[in-house]
């Protein structure tokens, strides 16, 4: 058997294992018994962890393309925008129960694997046994990021002799360990070892490439420190500015990205689709004002080409004359009111031409940069984690706030270089319709444009906009931007609207709905200690409403 298949097979046992359904007694063999993983090597649960963590069709579905991206004016509705678009908050937090028993445990069997080898054996992993770590604490992160507290330290161990009811940590505990964790498997993975297996097979971010993995290390410790700016400044400060002293732990280049890169088959399934996602209106004027090369990156012109208004001139439903704007670019309004208005009907129900077209005004997202499989296209998929772009924009708001003596400017404008850059790499390997290379002359011109250009007077703001736009796979990303900053909004120069509803601003989520436990579940007392605790800080909120804040997302 192929090495590809092999690791498939395993994928296919342990996925259903996870998340099919199995009856009890399955289970509980597999929570209980660490012999049911007898013949999976460590560095196969390795590839395991990856592929359940960003395989998640549920999630893109309902997490990403229904709730997040629409409250973060990512995306529209096709048939425009209604209050359910921001009302509806069902089948969210899917990443929860991916963590519960998924990656968590996946990522510790990698750990409690290597931990029965021999000792040559154990000591051709370690790099593996940090990767794996890293893994662990960055979905670990990612749940508590809206969840606040959860069960970690104690969790995912039943099968290797630990506890069913392990205890549940709030998220300040959970900040502090995993920034001082990642510190040390930094420098763990930076100094590495040598005679390593090889994780070439394995690892679908670095190859097992374990300096990279140290970068990556430390861009994670550095997220976590921005997330804790406003509940602890002076440690976060101190954090950051260690994160961004050792040049040579820094990512250099967009090669040293965090990405998963699969197959076109990894996001070939239905709940994947993307189809019928409207571009978003005050980031498609941003983009078409500044002459934003990632444009035609991000989303497709409409269909008002030359062939077809010619052919709607012939069906007179264009008057004689008509010629191809000189825009293609058009974004869908936000806010529910205005969608409905009558002056946006036409956008929504087009021009019916004849059987096979309809012009229409608004443009779609570029689906193949979410499921490159989409009419039959056979680019990579990819999920970025935390790119080079990331990490210089973060350090750019560093020292535009004064935490470090970086130089903002430079920063800023090599992140918006890396980002553009990525996003070409990425399109021309998703083959998105259309495509056209990003030059250089393309990237000069936008980072001189008099909205986009450098100054220190609104430094702030224009880091922000890049990061948002940065953010494109990364909803959560974006959100998280928001929660911390507050931009964009409508007073920013990319002008994300407040989300009108019968004439009233409404309220956009901040977290994830907090259930309390169920009388059957065998760990509900930790549970429910732990979501009381939450509940004392005025910021959390009703519990059962998504509105309120955890730890980190300060007022």
């Amino acid at each position: 058997m192929h090495t590809k298949n092999k690791i498939f097979s395993i994928t296919l046992v342990v996925g259903a294992l996870f998340f099919g359904g199995c009856q009890k007694q399955s289970f509980v063999e597999l929570n209980t018994n660490p012999d049911v993983l007898y013949s999976v090597k460590p560095e196969e649960q390795f590839f395991n962890a990856g592929r359940i963590a960003h395989g998640q069709d549920f999630e893109q579905f309902y997490d990403n393309y229904r709730r997040i991206m629409y409250w973060m004016q990512m995306s529209t509705a096709q048939g425009g925008n209604n209050a359910t678009s921001f009302t509806e908050f069902g089948n969210f937090n899917a990443r929860y129960s991916v963590f519960f028993p998924g990656v968590g445990s996946v990522t510790n069997d990698v750990l409690k694997l290597t931990e029965k080898m021999t000792a040559e054996e154990k000591a051709a992993r370690q790099m593996l046994v940090a990767m794996a770590e890293v893994l662990k604490i960055y979905y670990g992160f990612y749940v508590s990021d809206i969840n606040g507290s959860i069960a970690y330290s104690e969790a995912f161990s039943s099968r290797y002799g630990g506890t069913f009811t392990p205890k549940w940590e709030n998220q300040q505990t959970l900040f502090n360990a995993w920034e001082a964790r990642l510190k040390t498997l930094s420098a763990t993975l930076k100094a590495g070892a040598a005679n390593q297996v090889s994780l070439t097979n394995f690892d679908q971010y670095y190859a097992g490439n374990s300096a990279k993995w140290a970068k990556a290390a430390n861009a994670l410790r550095m997220r976590i420190a921005m997330r804790m700016l406003k509940r602890d400044a002076a440690k976060a400060n101190a954090i950051l500015k260690e994160c961004v002293a050792d040049a040579s732990n820094l990512m250099a280049s967009n090669d040293d990205s965090w990405q998963y890169i699969a197959h076109q088959s990894f996001t070939s399934g239905g709940n994947w689709n993307p189809q019928g996602f409207r571009a978003p209106e005050p980031t498609v004027n941003y983009m078409w004002e500044t002459a934003d090369p990632r444009i035609g990156l991000f989303y497709q012109m409409n269909n008002y080409s030359q062939a077809n208004i010619d052919a709607a001139v012939a069906a007179k439903v264009l008057t004689a004359g008509s010629t191809q704007p000189a825009r293609r670019y058009v974004g869908a309004p936000i806010s529910p009111d205005k969608a409905s208005s009558a002056a946006y009907s036409i956008w929504y129900t087009g021009r019916r031409v004849n059987a096979s077209l309809v012009m229409d005004t608004i443009s779609y997202l570029q689906e193949r940069m979410f499921q490159p499989s989409f009419g039959g296209g056979t680019g990579q998929a990819f999920f970025p984690v935390i790119t080079y772009a990331d990490q210089l924009l973060m350090r750019s708001e560093l020292a535009a706030r004064g935490i470090t003596s970086e130089n903002a400017e430079t920063l800023y404008n090599e992140g918006i270089k890396a980002s553009i850059q990525y996003y070409n790499t990425r399109a021309a390997a998703a083959a998105v319709t259309g495509y056209s290379a990003v030059t250089d002359a393309q990237i000069t011109a936008y980072t001189n444009h008099p909205t986009v250009k450098y100054s220190a007077g609104k430094a702030l703001e224009l880091i922000a906009i890049q990061a948002y736009l940065n953010f494109y796979k990364q909803p959560n990303e974006a959100w998280a931007l928001w929660k911390r900053t507050g931009m964009p909004n409508k007073n920013t120069a990319l002008a994300n609207e407040d989300i009108m509803i019968n004439g009233s601003v409404f309220s956009i989520a901040r977290r994830a709905i907090v259930a309390n436990p169920s009388p059957s579940d065998l760990n509900k007392d930790n549970k429910q200690v732990a979501i009381d605790d939450m509940k004392k800080d005025s910021e959390f909120g009703d519990q059962l409403l998504p509105y309120g804040r955890v730890w980190w997302d300060k007022q």
